[in-house]
């Protein structure tokens, strides 16, 4: 699948694509890292290095009786060099040519760069606004580790943003801003300009409240829009969004507008039959995972025929958004109970390492002991799915009457990033 809505193939065939291999680090690894910590000046020194993307020995240190994955990826099609993903590390070039044949499958391998350590300052991404132009100086802009993140796409997503913006300054036009509601770029944006950050931010999907609404297959349509609006989307681009959306419009009203008893949609579809006589859109009965759109067009080709020669692309484009609007309507609601409780006191005692989040959320949460679900919503670093759940876990002691229990489990998303 491509990346681009531009494209309808790929360039590489994907049998002519490289595969990876997965190995792991082994005793002689770990030992090799805790023979080298004096020669380790990040490990030693380091106060607020990256949780979410360590150093083979902030994982050795952290994690000493567990073995770790190492992906061996190749770096071209052309090239004979591997990238060992997994063992970022700053100990001296001998020492780390040992540890790497320590690990199986490179017992004879070559290290053609050595690994290496940055050590950089950053700015309080607060005294940006959400354009990210600074509050002090007009018409500069911050982007990427100046303000305080780390990792290429967070950096490629605020310099995205620092440039169409600087171009709208010098061309007198308002600035382009993406809602936390549109875009993970409105996330991360408004996450640091908003919190800040005491740690380099990284950007994961838990982090968005709407996130099953921030998907690949419909970013054109969520974004095109405001890129041609500002000058940074070309004309077929723009086209081509306008004609899947106005498709996606109509076909969703006839889904929604064609309603049928239950029971005749499920026994021309070779359903079993239920006593249901109530009236049900096509729309619902596709929420069915064994209900496709091409399988309704069989069934009912006088309303659905034209479904069987329509474009791929938009057939899967319809099912996601039908498959996901359940999903989409609670997780609204779950967003909505949120801002409703947000006032909600929170006991001293709340033992937050029984929450079945993630343990980033449960060590920030239990440094932070928050008096109240906003307090707890405002600390950098716990995601709406961590405060969903905690609101949920505390609502339903109360109605126990007793205290928080290890044992209790709610049927909230679990947030899954894992430090």
């Amino acid at each position: 699948m491509p990346f681009s809505f531009m494209n309808e193939t790929v360039w590489i065939k994907p049998e002519d694509q490289l595969p990876c291999h997965m190995t792991r680090t082994t005793d002689q690894v770990a030992q090799v890292v805790r023979d080298t910590l004096h020669l380790n000046r990040h490990v030693q020194e380091e106060i607020n290095g990256p949780r979410y993307c360590p150093s083979i020995e902030s994982k050795i240190l952290r994690f000493s009786q567990k073995t770790h994955q190492v992906w061996l990826e190749p770096e071209g099609l052309d090239s004979e060099v591997i990238y060992p993903q997994g063992m970022s590390c700053t100990m001296p070039e001998e020492h780390q040519l040992v540890m790497m044949r320590a690990i199986p499958g490179l017992e004879n391998c070559r290290i053609v760069r050595p690994g290496y350590g940055v050590e950089y300052d950053f700015m309080d991404p607060r005294q940006l606004k959400p354009s990210l132009e600074t509050r002090l100086v007009a018409n500069l802009y911050f982007a990427g580790q100046i303000n305080g993140t780390t990792g290429y796409e967070e950096a490629a997503a605020q310099g995205i943003m620092a440039g169409i913006n600087a171009a709208c300054q010098v061309q007198a036009k308002p600035p382009l801003v993406v809602s936390r509601t549109e875009g993970y770029i409105g996330v991360l944006i408004d996450d640091l300009t908003t919190h800040g950050t005491n740690e380099p931010y990284r950007m994961f999907t838990s982090r968005a409240e709407f996130r099953l609404s921030l998907r690949p297959d419909n970013a054109d349509i969520r974004l095109t829009s405001k890129g041609y609006t500002v000058g940074c989307v070309s004309e077929e681009r723009y086209q081509r969004m306008e004609s899947m959306r106005q498709k996606l419009k109509e076909n969703l009203e006839l889904l929604a507008d064609v309603k049928k008893p239950t029971n005749k949609w499920r026994t021309s579809l070779g359903l079993p039959a239920t006593t249901d006589t109530n009236l049900m859109s096509a729309q619902s009965l596709l929420c069915n995972p064994l209900v496709s759109l091409s399988t309704l067009a069989q069934a009912w080709p006088s309303e659905f025929g034209h479904f069987l020669q329509a474009d791929p692309h938009l057939l899967d484009r319809l099912d996601i958004e039908i498959k996901y609007s359940t999903d989409i309507a609670s997780q609204l609601e779950e967003i909505a109970a949120v801002k409703r409780e947000e006032q909600m006191t929170l006991p001293d005692d709340l033992d937050y390492f029984s929450l079945n989040i993630s343990n980033d959320a449960k060590s920030k949460l239990a440094e932070a002991r928050p008096a109240s679900i906003a307090a707890a919503s405002r600390i950098p670093g716990i995601t709406p799915a961590a405060v969903a759940h905690l609101l949920y876990h505390v609502k339903a002691t109360q109605r126990q009457g007793k205290q928080p229990s290890a044992s209790f489990t709610t049927s909230v998303a679990k947030d899954t990033d894992k430090s």
